[in-house]
């Protein structure tokens, strides 16, 4: 088990690194500081004997590793089940970083999912989804209409909503307007592999039902956003618990 830890050190070493020369996830730092600490900690013989020569932090231990990996596992099924030969009304479309007007890599893999399933399916819509943020000229939506239109998408095929600062609001704000032109429109959700989980849960909040579309991430970035999307998950539950007492 100590070399465990001792893997994690250097593990979370990495993907820091990767944080900062990518400049992406900094919202994680502090986790994988948290974790590069503990594990140091753990790694040391004696602080390692002196922890887990308790039976019950064994236990939380293992119990705190199984409930992670069940919720991990959750979140990769989901994303891998596809939606992309299935007809639609619309596809929501979610946001992620713009750099000026320029769409981040992360976005830019969903745009581009979108514009294979807008092509196989004509008739579809796409509600562009995301609100402007720090270090953005213009709106996610703006900067994911532009993309699209220059790849041959037709510019009323495309709706841009630009309110949303976060996957709740994306799928909140993107049904309102999705249910001003159609009630009980079949909708799909495009976003990156990790995220289907929770856009689902979200739109399930809203009494919508939805499909997914998951997209690739790229390899050096998944285990941060895998972690993260872990917090972001029981959080949620969490959230909707609260609303169920």
């Amino acid at each position: 088990m100590i070399y465990f830890f001792r893997f994690l050190v250097l593990f979370g070493i990495l993907n820091l690194i990767s944080l900062y020369l990518l400049d992406s996830g900094v919202g994680m730092v502090p986790v994988w500081l948290g974790i590069i600490i503990g594990s140091f900690v753990l790694s040391i013989n004696q602080w390692y004997q002196f922890f887990f020569s308790h039976n019950w932090i064994k236990e939380l231990f293992l119990f705190g590793m199984i409930f992670f990996c069940i919720i991990e596992c959750l979140i990769i099924i989901n994303g891998f089940k596809t939606s992309i030969h299935t007809k639609s009304d619309y596809i929501i479309v979610l946001g992620a970083r713009v750099r000026g007007r320029v769409p981040s890599l992360t976005l830019k893999n969903r745009l581009d999912k979108a514009y294979e399933y807008l092509i196989k399916h004509p008739e579809t819509i796409a509600v562009l989804s995301g609100g402007q943020g720090p270090g953005e000229d213009i709106s996610e939506g703006e900067a994911m209409r532009e993309y699209l239109v220059k790849k041959g998408i037709e510019k009323e095929r495309l709706i841009i909503e630009h309110q949303s600062t976060n996957t709740e609001e994306n799928m909140r704000y993107s049904f309102q307007i999705i249910d001003e032109k159609k009630k009980d429109a079949k909708v799909i959700v495009v976003t990156s592999r990790f995220h289907i989980l929770r856009s689902k849960m979200l739109a399930r909040e809203i009494g919508k039902k939805v499909e997914g579309i998951g997209v690739n991430t790229m390899p050096y970035l998944i285990p941060t956003y895998y972690l993260r999307e872990f917090f972001a998950v029981i959080k949620e539950c969490g959230r909707l618990l609260v609303k169920i007492i």
